[in-house]
């Protein structure tokens, strides 16, 4: 029973139910990314057991597949799945699971494909709530045993559509050393790990913006607020990222005695995450306002609330005794040094006397420009900088990275430097044996950069520091980067089962 219009709202969707009061509803409910007989097959077969077929798509952004799906949008899916007859309705799913769905429309039988099997949906929490959602409404489930074929087996496998020509190479490089299970044995040894992040905290705060036009009496672009957006940056947000791999995590940081934030703080940060926030007297906490045209989503201007100077001496000592004695419990100690006045050369020296656990990143920013120098730390085991950084260092413009690396590691003496290079992607440099590593980005939408750097060095700290091959570290970091870029702010975070879920269709 077809309808011109399949496509229901959620209204819609409730109303069915009373509508075919006689009639059994059928649910089916998936991504449908790359329409094929299998689906047919399935569709055909759900529909064998009842009246009406209904079936839910997931939106885009809930698509958890890996970088660069879904392959088609949601209109293009909703579009071909129109024509297929023997479905009846069509829902826009804006769930990660059909829970939702299911409480709603409340279907005689909630279809899946044979790959759901009674073993497999046991440790599958998100069918699980589907399953619940269903019994509560005295739906029943079944298990559809038509033939099927794997869209995203055929995508990530076949033609690896979703990545540019350098990153299918180094999934094909990965691919020849290391089955699936090799890849996924890496978060068994990041679960035994316990982690220290030493670093500035800092508060990003997004303002979007409509540009109403130049001022009538000065020259200046008028714009009108329209939404805030709040998250938490620096040394709390590298620990929230840590914070599902590891076994035990700490971040020590300041904030600032003016305006702590400190509420905000404790509700950003992951309850298995244990802290020590000390106060710096004459500062607020760290800042960083943006405001950002909300059609181009670009940053207009920069307004940063900071005080980067060196902690009182009073403040050192307490934050140095804390150091030491919290420093030996930890096996890895991810430094994140902003310059903002928190790294002061006694608190360097203790961090170093631990130097084969430390993993550093420092950024030089517009406040520190000029002043703040990795040159400060002497002895360490992994440095990350991007490579603007890096020349900047150096004063060198032109020469090509293994020589910059080669050049700063004469200055210091460190086991491995990172390069970030952006939409580069990066280059890991092991300084001992002079090995070169060349990561591409696996970045498909590009929306905000903020935080990338801090995500990409977070995550390949806990890797190398838990000595994990740096070709499938850099693979790591930089499938987490790209999650944490395709979106305005940083309020949803990757974690190990999303990372999990992306290496599984990338490389099963």
């Amino acid at each position: 029973m077809p309808t011109k219009n399949k496509i229901l709202d959620l209204k819609g969707l409730k109303k069915i139910r009373k509508k075919f009061v006689t009639k059994k509803i059928i649910l089916c409910h998936g991504v449908f990314d790359l329409l094929h007989v299998g689906h047919i097959n399935y569709f055909k077969a759900s529909k064998k057991h009842g009246d009406i077929l209904v079936v839910s798509v997931t939106a885009d952004k809930f698509v958890g597949k890996g970088p660069g799906r879904p392959a088609f949008s949601i209109n293009n899916r909703l579009k071909f799945l129109h024509e297929i007859d023997c479905i009846d309705y069509l829902y826009l799913s804006n769930d990660l699971t059909s829970e939702k769905v299911i409480k709603n429309l409340k279907p005689n039988f909630y279809c899946k494909g044979k790959d759901y099997s009674n073993i497999k949906s046991k440790g599958d929490k998100n069918l699980k709530k589907e399953i619940d959602a269903l019994k509560s409404t005295k739906g029943k489930f079944k298990i559809i045993k038509e033939i099927s074929f794997s869209s995203s087996k055929f995508i990530n496998e076949n033609s690896l559509q979703n990545f540019n020509e350098e990153c299918k190479n180094y999934i094909r490089l990965i691919r020849k050393k290391f089955s699936l299970n090799q890849i996924m044995q890496n978060f068994d040894i990041l679960k035994k790990k316990r982690v220290l992040v030493i670093g500035e905290t800092i508060i990003d705060k997004y303002i979007t913006t409509e540009a109403v036009g130049k001022s009538g009496k000065e020259p200046m672009l008028v714009v009108k607020p329209i939404k805030e957006i709040k998250f938490l940056g620096g040394s709390g947000y590298i620990a929230n990222l840590c914070s599902s791999f590891v076994k035990e995590i700490k971040v020590i940081s300041f904030l600032g005695k003016q305006n702590t934030e400190k509420k905000f703080v404790l509700e950003s940060l992951n309850k298995n995450i244990k802290y020590n926030f000390l106060l710096k007297k004459n500062s607020p906490t760290i800042t960083k306002l943006r405001y950002i045209d909300d059609y181009k989503k670009t940053k207009i201007i920069g307004v940063y609330d900071l005080n980067d100077n060196l902690i009182s001496k009073k403040e050192e000592t307490v934050f140095y005794n804390l150091l030491k004695k919290n420093i030996k419990n930890f096996d890895l100690i991810i430094v994140a040094d902003y310059g903002h006045g928190m790294i002061t050369e006694n608190i360097r020296k203790l961090i170093l006397k631990n130097k084969n656990k430390v993993f550093l990143n420092t950024q030089i920013n517009s406040f520190n420009r000029g002043y703040h120098t990795v040159v400060k730390y002497k002895k360490i085991n992994t440095l990350i900088i991007n490579e603007g950084e890096l020349r900047y260092e150096l004063r060198d413009k032109h020469s090509k990275i293994p020589d910059l690396v080669k050049s700063l590691a004469k200055k210091i003496s460190v086991t491995n430097i990172i390069v970030t290079r952006g939409k580069l992607g990066a280059v890991l440099v092991n300084c001992i044996n002079n090995s070169v590593i060349l990561c591409p980005a696996f970045n498909q939408n590009n929306v905000d950069t903020v935080g990338a750097g801090d995500t990409f060095f977070g995550i390949c700290s806990l890797l190398l520091g838990s000595k994990v091959n740096g070709t499938i570290s850099m693979l790591f970091g930089s499938l987490c980067a790209s999650f944490s870029i395709d979106q305005q702010g940083k309020k949803t975070l990757i974690n190990d089962k999303t990372v999990k879920k992306h290496l599984t269709h990338m490389f099963s």
